[in-house]
């Protein structure tokens, strides 16, 4: 990725540095992007740190609020749960498409993603563990060959990050979809398409459930306080 950045614009580096920051947690969810600040820490002028802001207001990724500024999206139970249904579908549709079409090769590199997520989960490494577990879900998609589906998952995934740092942080979460993720492997190594779908589609709605139940908690915690 660093050398790929090298080669980008100005434009193109703030945009992709202030994205890496907020999907990585670095700016948490509900935060303010506070442009003087920011245009400091990057070494910026505030021109292209605000059109970086527009494009991720566009994604989804930040929302602005009128006459207070630009937030980092928080995501309500309702969103997360169409987020989360949007994606169980098209995953469940891109891992049947795979199965058609996978390769050795194919399967290799999904062992070699699992022990990574493995090896990150030993080390209690959530960064490098989160970074694996998309790569494995990427990979899915990937192989499913289908472009519209890629391109659709690519999109739900930029908005979905906003809460999955926080679900792999939970150890029950963690626990269980390592647990999974072998089994939906195994499926596919089987060529069984109706196995690997209906374990992928359960793997996700298992977050999605996760997720709510932390979002339920953080709000009655909140009011509690009030």
């Amino acid at each position: 990725m660093t050398n790929k950045v090298e080669h980008y614009t100005l434009n193109q580096r703030i945009y992709y540095k202030l994205r890496e920051l907020i999907e990585s947690g670095a700016i948490p969810a509900g935060a303010q992007l506070d442009e003087r600040t920011l245009a400091q820490d990057l070494s910026v002028s505030r021109t292209p740190l605000r059109e970086a802001i527009a494009t991720l207001v566009e994604e989804g990724l930040v929302e602005r609020r009128p006459y207070r500024g630009n937030f980092v999206r928080m995501l309500t139970v309702k969103q997360v749960n169409d987020l989360y249904q949007a994606r169980q579908a098209l995953e469940g549709m891109a891992i049947r498409l795979a199965v058609a079409r996978i390769s050795e090769s194919d399967l290799e590199q999904l062992q070699v993603i699992l022990a990574a997520c493995q090896g990150a989960l030993e080390r209690d490494d959530i960064a490098a563990y989160s970074i694996a577990d998309q790569q494995f879900h990427d990979a899915i998609a990937r192989l499913s060959d289908n472009e519209v589906v890629i391109e659709l998952l690519g999109r739900l995934r930029r908005q979905i990050q906003l809460v999955r740092i926080s679900a792999n942080r939970d150890p029950q979460v963690v626990r269980r979809t390592a647990l999974e993720r072998p089994r939906i492997l195994s499926a596919l190594e089987a060529r069984d398409a109706d196995l690997a779908a209906r374990l992928l589609e359960d793997h996700i709605d298992g977050v999605r459930r996760s997720i709510v139940a932390l979002i339920e908690d953080a709000t009655a915690a909140a009011e509690a306080i009030e």
